[in-house]
């Protein structure tokens, strides 16, 4: 009886392949790489579809090789355990693609559904090929008996293993490749536009290089087609679009970046490499302005530029607030010299932050930057404004004396009693913090030691 079962067995699979008229698959390729669990059905000369499989356990299990389709089964029973065909707990699923493996006829090796989907795009079988019952379905529908079958374990990609194969001619290859990557970037140039129709400069930033690779990329593949009227076309396609969506950013994305750059720099302090880097910044945006004026370029949601020039206030607003942390420092130190050096440059700071600020869309928030980085900086100047004109007038003084010039000098004093009496109604008003002794004893002692000197 086991014998007959097994002659049987022989019989059903003999009966299945040869019910099966011959049909012509010249025009299709089925590719299984076992490295990555893929397999990509060829029909026409092109890559129609790639699909996730299950291959064996081990890599010995899944033979490697070229194979021809020798028979379409449907529902075909797995006669190991007694499973009807079309049993939801039949491992081999409702599609059968038998292959003449390893001298066998179609009923050991195939292409084949599953009952576990959970197994697909692992290494799990015992030497067939699983795939999605839904996949097979499909494929078992579309690819002709006597289709090639070639499995392998390449890092090649398809295309490139339907060439080696001499599926695919090469050209017919480069042009394929170009428009596979022409496609994908106008995927990219899709969501670059959705990100700039947003007016978030960050979104834009985000996936600036993604569409700078794929276009690069693109020129490369389109770059290998033969014929210039081809290649032409191709670019007309596919590269047109992203070079204006470049075009239309690549400064704001520019000024971005520098910005960023600049925010890392103050949090590590590194003031004067912070500044110069922001000195870029007039350059990139008129550069900006030329470029779009000269390209006709649609122009830019108004948001990025605010977002832009809130960015640049912010940088600018936190270097004032490290310099007057030091101006602070400094007055505290009660050197006159000292302050009086610093005056000038903090002051100039001062004058690029309220610029900065001016810039900045919406008047509650120039309002609410101005009272965090501006009225500090005002009122640390307020406190030593006139120690520093008084500082300042005495050296005028003390030079005039120098060239002889005493009633001149002279005259000087006047100027210099009004500016004292101004800076004391000027400290009430304001309420200011007094400065450090020191530096009223020292502008004292100096005004005295002249004041010798004239009378």
């Amino acid at each position: 009886m086991k014998r007959l079962g097994i002659i049987l067995v022989f019989l059903i699979g003999c009966f299945a392949f040869f019910q099966q008229p011959v049909q012509a698959s010249g025009d299709q390729l089925i590719i299984i790489n076992k490295s990555n669990n893929k397999l990509a059905f060829f029909d026409n000369w092109k890559l129609v579809k790639v699909f996730d499989v299950g291959t064996g356990r081990q890599d010995s299990y899944t033979p490697e090789g070229t194979f021809r389709i020798v028979n379409k089964i449907k529902n075909r029973p797995y006669y190991t355990k007694n499973i009807p065909g079309g049993d939801p707990r039949n491992p081999l699923g409702d599609r059968w693609l038998g292959l003449d493996a390893r001298g066998t006829y179609g009923t050991t090796y195939a292409i084949h559904g599953n009952s576990n989907e959970s197994s697909i795009g692992r290494y799990v079988s015992s030497g067939c090929v699983r795939m999605h019952n839904n996949e097979v379905r499909w494929l078992f529908d579309q690819v002709n008996l006597y289709t090639k079958v070639i499995i392998t374990n390449s890092g090649s990609s398809f295309e490139k293993l339907a060439v080696d194969h001499g599926y695919l001619d090469p050209s017919v290859l480069n042009k394929q490749l170009a428009q596979n990557a022409g496609n994908q970037l106008l995927k990219d140039v899709s969501s670059f536009n959705a990100a700039i129709n947003s007016g978030s400069i960050s979104k834009i930033n985000s996936l600036y290089d993604r569409l700078t690779s794929q276009l690069r990329a693109t020129e490369v593949a389109i770059g290998k087609v033969s014929g210039k009227s081809n290649r032409d076309s191709l670019e007309a396609k596919y590269v047109r679009h992203a070079k204006v969506a470049i075009e239309r950013t690549i400064y704001e994305v520019s000024q971005y970046r520098l910005l960023n750059q600049v925010s890392s720099l103050v949090s590590k302090n590194k003031i004067s490499a912070a500044e110069s880097e922001l000195t870029k910044l007039d350059r990139l945006k008129k550069r900006s302005v030329a470029i779009k004026q000269a390209g006709n370029y649609e122009a830019l949601p108004a948001n990025v530029d605010r977002s832009l020039q809130a960015l640049q206030a912010t940088n600018q607003g936190n270097i004032m607030n490290i310099t007057l942390a030091q101006f602070n420092k400094t007055i505290s130190s009660g050197k006159i010299g000292t302050i009086n050096n610093q005056y000038d440059a903090f002051t100039k700071k001062l004058k690029a932050t309220e610029v900065a600020i001016g810039q900045v869309y919406g008047s509650s928030n120039r309002k609410q930057l101005g009272d965090k980085y501006i009225t500090p900086s005002k009122i640390a100047i307020e406190r030593v404004i006139y120690e520093v004109s008084t500082y300042r007038l005495l050296h005028d003084i003390y030079y005039l004396i120098e060239d002889n010039k005493l009633a001149q000098a002279k005259n000087e004093f006047s100027t210099l009693d009004r500016l004292k009496r101004r800076a004391i109604e000027i400290k009430q008003a304001g309420g200011y913090q007094s400065v450090p002794d020191t530096i009223s004893m020292s502008l004292t002692s100096l005004e005295n030691r002249l004041r010798s000197q004239v009378n």
